[in-house]
């Protein structure tokens, strides 16, 4: 019996419109957890000066890099400027 790899499941798997949505925003979430941890180790700062900065408890700022998809523009704006940080949002 021959077995496929994973690179060949997912390639197929990439034919489905459902599943390959789920994938990309799944990446998209990734992407955005690694900018804003970049963002804070950029700048030389822990979660805790970041929450300082921000007013508000470390454990949150935790929490927002690991859920950064629930985070309203605002917070993120809010955010970034306790990393130092100016961005803007752009269309793909």
């Amino acid at each position: 019996m021959k077995y496929k790899t994973l690179d060949k499941i997912h390639t197929e798997a990439m034919q489905d419109p459902e599943y390959r949505s789920a994938y990309e925003e799944e990446l998209a979430l990734e992407r955005l957890q690694e900018t804003l941890q970049g963002w804070r180790v950029e700048a030389g700062l822990t979660s805790a000066q970041v929450a300082e900065r921000m007013g508000i408890k470390p454990p949150t700022v935790s929490r927002m890099e690991k859920n950064a998809t629930k985070m309203s523009y605002q917070t993120l704006l809010r955010y970034a400027r306790a990393c130092g940080v100016n961005f803007r949002l752009q269309q793909i």
